[in-house]
């Protein structure tokens, strides 16, 4: 397994909320049932915190972790090994609908680049639910 896909799986994984698995289980004396949410068996807790402000960093090749100009990231043929660094921290940003933000970010990788929406942290892995992905001045 390459490391890129595997950097997507984790993203995935951190991404898909818990609280949507719920078991079901029988209550006495009737066919009616309820659903409980599944506890979470990791020990690592998922933080999430939302940004109004853009959160502004530069892309970076998730396989070599060093920055990448427009014209190098626009070559790359796998898009998903984009990612945004913010001062030594990197974080994988995904459009709000789970997909891989590469394309905006190898369009606007001339530029510092700011990206709004929902932070997800687990494990020392980040990956930010982008709302709004533009350049920054």
């Amino acid at each position: 397994m390459k490391f890129s896909q595997s950097l997507a799986a984790l993203a995935c994984a951190i991404v898909l909320p818990l609280s949507a698995f719920a078991q079901t289980k029988q209550v006495s004396g009737g066919e009616a049932t309820q659903t409980a949410p599944v506890k979470q068996t990791t020990s690592a807790p998922i933080v999430r915190t939302k940004t109004s402000k853009p959160t502004k960093g530069v892309v970076v090749s998730l396989l070599t972790f060093k920055r990448v100009n427009g014209q190098e990231a626009g070559a790359m043929a796998n898009k998903n090994a984009l990612g945004l660094m913010v001062g030594s921290r990197i974080i994988y940003v995904v459009k709000a609908d789970g997909s891989s933000a590469g394309d905006d970010l190898a369009r606007l990788a001339d530029a510092p680049v700011g990206v709004v929406g929902k932070m997800m942290s687990r494990g020392g892995m980040t990956v930010m639910l982008a709302d709004m992905i533009e350049t920054m001045k």
